[in-house]
């Protein structure tokens, strides 16, 4: 499912293809090879002008009960640098656990790629395609069938945006810790603690301007 025939990408074009919403895995960290692996999988999967848009806000809501996630709702507003801009790709790391996706506003569900290593690939398109200078909100939703613990969530930026919101809410059982972390776009960056914050059923997190790299908010049971 993945052509092989298709023009080399420059590694700053793949960067922005692979789309806002590289997740982090629910158990295990994403490795450079990794990341690099899906960046090929979404350029097979190559969608016109991908590139051609700019995040303005993302507000990233994920539910988690009896230590799993069950859900991860995200709603961006993208505006076009381009014309015809088609739609986004994110990739999911499955952790041995089912999950489904579905579109819920500005946006429908287009291809599912499976990649052998563990991973899938979705594809949202806009409904209709942007137009340069257009303004888009979109929401859509991934769930998870499976137990598999969950001790954080995050949010990847290829590029900086105006807003970033990380939402966590714990059902039932609540974590002993929780931290704001954050990582570097570079390779080598280290994960770095923000700041450590109160335990509730709601933890949430606002930041402006935040550059690229990984957000994330991390917990110990």
């Amino acid at each position: 499912m993945t052509p092989t025939s298709r023009p080399e990408i420059p590694a700053s074009e793949l960067a922005q293809r692979i789309g806002d919403a590289i997740r982090p895995a629910v158990q295990k960290a994403w490795t450079s090879d990794r990341v690099q692996m899906l960046r090929r999988v979404i350029q097979g999967a190559h969608m016109p002008n991908a590139s051609g848009q700019k995040l303005l806000t993302a507000h990233h809501e994920v539910v988690v009960a009896n230590r799993a996630e069950r859900s991860a709702t995200t709603t961006l507003v993208v505006e076009a640098t381009a014309e015809d801009v088609r739609g986004w790709s994110i990739s999911v790391d499955l952790a041995q656990q089912q999950v489904s996706a579905e579109a819920l506003l500005g946006c429908r569900l287009g291809r599912v790629i499976p990649v052998d290593e563990g991973a899938q690939v979705y594809e949202f398109l806009f409904e209709p395609p942007l137009a340069k200078s257009d303004n888009r909100r979109t929401q859509h939703r991934l769930t998870f069938t499976g137990d598999a613990e969950c001790t954080t969530t995050g949010y990847s930026l290829s590029r900086p945006a105006q807003l970033l919101t990380l939402t966590v809410n714990f059902e039932g059982e609540q974590p002993k810790k929780v931290w704001q972390t954050t990582k570097g776009a570079q390779e080598d960056a280290e994960t770095k603690v923000v700041q450590e914050l109160s335990v509730a059923p709601m933890v949430e997190v606002v930041l402006s301007n935040p550059g690229p790299g990984l957000h994330a908010l991390e917990w110990e049971w």
